[in-house]
């Protein structure tokens, strides 16, 4: 079945981050950096300037949303294959296996600033800085932040009902704006 869209707007931002322990010594990677320490060409913190330790970097299960962004930021590298306990179904285990898993402090993980900013919330983690750029809602907004994702309204091109464009128009507006920043995501106006 083919699908034919009507309308593709953007309404908000959010940041793809990676995150580590708050005890990781390490603090800013850059996407290079990532990109190894996800194919397996750098497997130890001290070669990014952190602690002897190796590196425990965590993956989600193939269907989900930030393992596919994942993909997406990777290119062409190829990427490790993590054994299976680095394989999380749940953001919410990633989170929780980077913040305490075993009381170390070498894991690694990703999702996005949203999610893990105002939806799980640990105090054990901390949002990397990515090629010298934190992911507050301002550095995304003003696009400094490298790693971007956008939010989209989308509806198939047979849908002719008049409310989907209202309330794409009011999404648009200042106070649907204003609401998308409320929630946490970042407006585009």
């Amino acid at each position: 079945m083919k699908i034919c869209l009507y309308l593709f707007c953007q309404l908000g931002k959010d940041g793809f981050i990676f995150f580590v322990h708050k005890d990781n010594l390490v603090s800013s990677l850059t996407k290079d950096q990532i990109q190894k320490i996800y194919s397996g060409k750098i497997t130890n913190w001290k070669e990014v300037g952190g602690r002897n330790e190796k590196i425990v970097a965590y993956q989600r299960n193939e269907d989900s949303g930030s393992q596919t962004q994942f993909l997406r930021f990777m290119e062409e590298e190829d990427i490790m294959i993590p054994p299976t306990d680095q394989v999380e179904d749940l953001m919410s285990g990633m989170i929780e296996e980077v913040a305490d898993y075993e009381n170390r402090t070498n894991s690694i993980g990703f999702s996005f600033r949203y999610y893990t900013e105002k939806m799980i919330a640990n105090p054990n983690i901390k949002m990397l800085s990515v090629n010298g750029v934190k992911p507050p809602k301002e550095t995304i907004r003003n696009g400094t932040y490298p790693l971007n994702v956008y939010i989209y309204a989308v509806t198939l091109k047979s849908n002719k009902k008049k409310n989907v464009k209202k309330l794409v128009d009011w999404m648009l507006s200042e106070q649907g704006q204003y609401i998308i920043d409320k929630t946490g995501y970042v407006p585009i106006k």
